[in-house]
């Protein structure tokens, strides 16, 4: 594993902050047992609102300041979607993330739920490393005023409605025009998102500890259009031509925006970083053949 990979940095865990996926009907008992566990070690836990009310405890709620100044990791319950919400959401309060796996691949989580205890535990001493995982800031001008803003950890997509005409989008790097895709959108991920919509889209697979923004087109109507990879430090400039389709800017998989004709979207490596908690033995190139089924 490189020393770029993972902060060694230890830390035993005392204050908890749980999240979870709103949907997931094995959750509330998972959640007590988790619950009576931290309680039997002496460790202060606090839920998210939905947490809360999933097992009617709505004094555990936390808050600003004990998010700020008490938690010292954010344990999600759910898949990779739920760990991608979370980082959006708390990423101002830069906590290590611990995910426990309800959804399918889970690239990013540390366990599923029948060995949640047992996360819990080398948790509580210190027994796990964090990845720092690069973020994108994607900010949205129309006619010169920006409009809208957004971080996100996997990807930035920009896509046409399906069964409308293709559309255009002029991409520069930091001033440098690239290429004018035409097709059906363009999608520029973080190392992280390189094994999610990039991928099936033809897209490489990037280890996260490389910094980079991945930029590949969508079903392009070009024979010559290839993914790009861009450094961490350009800004990537998107001019979209779309005077007969409707777009849309999707963040995640997650937060959409509408976009219009002659909509500039500018996407840069965001301030915040999200931190993942790893096992030490965690290997990015075994879980890859493992999820991905290689041989």
């Amino acid at each position: 594993m490189s020393n770029k990979e993972i902060d060694k940095k230890e830390k035993l865990v005392r204050n908890i902050a749980f999240s979870c996926h709103p949907a997931k009907e094995s959750l509330p008992p998972l959640v007590q047992t988790m619950l009576k566990w931290t309680m039997k070690n002496k460790i202060s836990a606090r839920l998210s609102p939905t947490m809360a009310k999933l097992v009617s405890m709505p004094e555990l709620v936390f808050d600003d300041d004990y998010l700020r100044n008490q938690a010292d990791i954010f344990v999600v319950l759910g898949g990779d979607g739920t760990i991608l919400s979370a980082a959006r959401d708390y990423a101002e309060y830069n906590l290590p993330i611990a995910g426990i796996n309800l959804g399918h691949l889970g690239f990013m989580t540390l366990e599923d739920p029948k060995n949640a205890i047992t996360a819990l535990r080398r948790l509580k001493t210190g027994d796990y490393a964090v990845e720092p995982r690069m973020m994108l800031r994607t900010n949205v001008y129309r006619n010169g005023e920006k409009i809208y803003t957004g971080i996100g950890l996997n990807d930035v997509v920009i896509q046409k409605a399906p069964m409308l005409r293709v559309i255009k989008i002029n991409v520069s790097i930091s001033g440098n025009i690239i290429n004018t895709y035409q097709g059906d959108g363009l999608i520029v991920s973080t190392p992280t998102g390189s094994t999610a919509y990039s991928l099936s889209a033809g897209g490489p697979i990037v280890p996260p500890w490389v910094n980079v923004m991945i930029i590949c087109p969508l079903n392009s109507h070009m024979l010559s259009a290839r993914p790009v990879i861009a450094a961490d430090n350009e800004t990537l400039t998107c001019r979209i031509s779309c005077v007969h389709s409707i777009v849309e800017l999707v963040i995640d998989g997650q937060a959409n925006f509408k976009l219009l004709n002659n909509d500039i979207v500018e996407i840069i490596k965001a301030e915040e970083t999200s931190h993942i908690v790893v096992f030490k033995e965690r290997n990015f190139f075994n879980v890859l053949r493992k999820k991905m089924s290689w041989g």
